[in-house]
């Protein structure tokens, strides 16, 4: 399936919901999904006269749930369909993440179903879609080759660090296209190609116009190739280029 085929997808999904919860009056909730297609899901909500909130476990994830809800219903991270799971394990080096989602995949779980995994020396918790978290608790006791115990009713006690990878490079100007080539590494012409298909998002709304403006402080998130942030213009050079620096969120 071509990536333009998904995100259509994607948004038709999202406007089902948004246009149900408005009918039905009553919240609906997605599947776990990277938190970067959150604007473009709020843009979607919006138009559609409901409100998009997501919620992931805990502050900052880098993965999140989607409640699409009318606007006169408040939703509160309680009413989240999230379970968080805590291994305990006592070995000099702890499994990995990658090990983890081995664990879930063996027992025939869904990507979506996994939300963010925060490991720790001595313990590790995981977000789960709650109708999921039954069979962990009963099928796992191996993660990797580390033996562990699966508990269900502890409090959230890691928290998610928030990493940056810096990328700085020279641009035309603080258009979308020009800063969208910098951030995914990628020409012009195919940064063009990204804004047109509706995969970038920013200020709670979706661009597909390549010359809109951009500025100092802006998030934006561009689909397939993560969430960033503006984070400084150093400086013009004397052929009146930029000297920008771009923020990567790393999960």
């Amino acid at each position: 399936m071509k990536m333009t085929d998904a995100v259509q997808q994607l948004k038709a999904h999202w406007n089902d919901l948004a246009n149900r919860c408005v009918r039905d009056n009553r919240p609906y909730f997605t599947d776990f999904l990277p938190a970067e297609d959150t604007a473009m899901a709020e843009a979607i909500a919006n138009t559609a006269g409901a409100v998009c909130t997501a919620w992931g476990g805990t502050e900052n994830t880098t993965r999140v749930i989607l409640c699409f809800a009318p606007d006169f219903i408040p939703v509160t991270p309680e009413q989240f369909p999230i379970q968080c799971l805590t291994f305990s394990y006592r070995v000099p080096k702890p499994p990995t993440h990658r090990d983890f989602l081995g664990a879930c995949m063996a027992c025939n779980l869904e990507r979506d179903t996994i939300g963010d995994i925060l490991i720790d020396t001595k313990m590790a918790q995981m977000f789960v879609c709650a109708h999921v978290a039954p069979v962990l608790l009963q099928e796992v006791h191996q993660i990797g080759r580390v033996g562990v115990s699966v508990t269900g009713d502890d409090p959230v006690c890691l928290s998610v660090q928030i990493d940056f990878l810096l990328i700085q490079g020279t641009i035309a100007s603080l258009r979308a296209d020009a800063v969208a080539a910098l951030a995914t590494r990628l020409s012009r012409e195919k940064a063009v190609q990204l804004i047109r298909q509706g995969r970038l998002t920013y200020r709670h709304a979706t661009i597909d116009t390549p010359s809109a403006a951009m500025q100092v402080g802006d998030v934006f998130s561009i689909r397939g190739y993560g969430k960033f942030r503006i984070a400084a213009v150093d400086g013009i050079s004397r052929k009146g280029r930029y000297h920008i620096t771009i923020q990567k969120y790393q999960g």
